[in-house]
């Protein structure tokens, strides 16, 4: 509003100040809806999120599937043509439920396959109870996502293309770790952190971070040894050495950080 050049200015009073400094922030961030939509979750899928999952992982197919890595391996036809947007993996460290956003018309639900299609655009896979309960709780019947594992995935940059979030997991069964096979690593990392984070982004080579936060600075130290360790057998192998891995541990935090060339991921990958 205009203010009357007749009417003399008065300082702004203190109880306005935090009201101008909001109004100010949402300026800057390009409008205050924008302080809903953190992280890289897509809202429609969020609500299907089961309240047990310790595990969450996401991979945006519309932004991968403009790398250099994903048009090379679409063209040696060892990728699934898919017409899905955004991809969830939601883990109770026993079951896994994938909920998918894409293009689905005149699909028919199986429940023997425990695939079943929310109108033209939404698709959940897994078991037939699982399913059943996050359709039970996409309709407000449920309790929602953890709450500690959706702050860790909004946390996370929203243009990110491939993610993962943990918290607070309990473990693999032995009959679960023999069925991993050697991905049962993982299994040892995720029980000596309270929660974690990784990010991929294949825009130019494979850059990838994670970040674990353990419960004492002896785990954070476990952690990093056992991530050095696994960094190694990793290039055990493969015809070319696995360069750029850094493993860094601060108190009870400790980072890993990937950076391979675009030549080189290309060559690891074929």
């Amino acid at each position: 509003m205009i203010e009357n050049p007749r009417r003399p200015e008065r300082p702004p009073q203190a109880g306005g100040l935090p009201h101008l400094a909001a109004a100010l922030l949402c300026l800057i961030l390009g409008g205050c809806g924008s302080l809903t939509r953190r992280g890289p979750i897509d809202p429609a899928l969020s609500s299907f999120i089961p309240p047990d999952t310790v595990a969450l992982a996401g991979v945006n197919l519309d932004r991968v599937r403009g790398t250099p890595i994903y048009r090379d391996l679409a063209l040696q036809r060892r990728l699934p043509r898919w017409d899905i947007h955004q991809l969830l993996l939601a883990s109770n460290g026993k079951h896994v439920l994938a909920i998918a956003r894409g293009a689905f018309p005149e699909q028919k639900a199986s429940e023997t396959e425990g695939i079943t299609f929310i109108g033209r655009d939404i698709a959940l896979f897994g078991e037939p109870a699982a399913v059943r309960a996050a359709i039970d709780q996409s309709k407000g019947d449920g309790r929602g996502a953890p709450r500690d594992l959706m702050a860790r995935a909004q946390a996370l940059p929203a243009d990110t293309q491939i993610w993962a979030v943990v918290a607070d997991w309990r473990g693999a069964t032995p009959d679960q770790l023999r069925a991993m096979g050697n991905w049962g690593n993982l299994d040892r990392v995720f029980r000596l952190v309270e929660g974690a984070s990784l990010t991929v982004d294949l825009r130019t080579g494979v850059h990838a971070a994670f970040v674990g936060d353990c419960r004492t600075e002896a785990d954070a130290k476990n952690l990093a040894d056992s991530l050095r360790g696994l960094a190694a057998l990793a290039s055990i192998g493969t015809p070319h050495s696995v360069p750029g891995i850094q493993v860094k541990q601060e108190g009870r935090v400790v980072q890993v950080n990937m950076d391979l060339a675009e030549d080189l991921a290309e060559k690891l990958v074929r």
